[in-house]
């Protein structure tokens, strides 16, 4: 997670450009945040496993405003959406990242999902708030990520939290 002091920025990038506007920034000293997962896909015969962006198009970053047009001319970004709420949205990668960093299993899930406010209080989750849904199995935290209007979903046991 970079902590650059600079203002977070959403990154809607062009199409299957995620990995390279994230090279880009890597190479340019550019704080970003690109959360990638493992998905199986079938190809002709077999199975094979992909790493790819969680959140399909974009990619967050902290720059200035030097910073923001050396990344605009780099072609692979469509657009660059301002964050209003720079702390929640932090709060809400962080989130995301110590999920990615334990390697469980996320999918994307349902932003509008109907559910409870809850914080965790056990587990490696402790601290972290999100909404509870039903999952297939088990219950299931949604993680929101609202400069984006998308969210992710983690398997949870429901005596690991309370209501918020």
């Amino acid at each position: 997670m970079p902590n650059a002091g600079h203002p977070w920025w959403v990154a809607r990038t062009r199409t299957r450009q995620e990995k390279a506007l994230a090279r880009s920034l890597h190479g340019k000293g550019i704080g970003y945040f690109l959360p990638l997962v493992s998905r199986p896909q079938k190809n002709r015969d077999r199975m094979r496993t992909s790493i790819v962006p969680l959140f399909e198009g974009y990619l967050f970053f902290q720059a200035d405003a030097q910073e923001r047009l050396t990344i605009i001319q780099t072609g692979h970004l469509a657009q660059a959406l301002p964050v209003k709420g720079q702390d929640a949205l932090h709060a809400q990668l962080q989130a995301i990242a110590k999920v990615c960093e334990l390697k469980i299993g996320l999918e994307l899930a349902d932003f509008a999902q109907v559910g409870k406010k809850v914080r965790i209080i056990a587990g490696p989750f402790t601290g972290l708030t999100g909404t509870i849904s039903k999952g297939r199995k088990a219950s299931r935290l949604i993680l929101k990520v609202d400069a984006i209007g998308q969210a992710v979903a983690v398997e949870i046991s429901l005596d690991q939290v309370q209501p918020e």
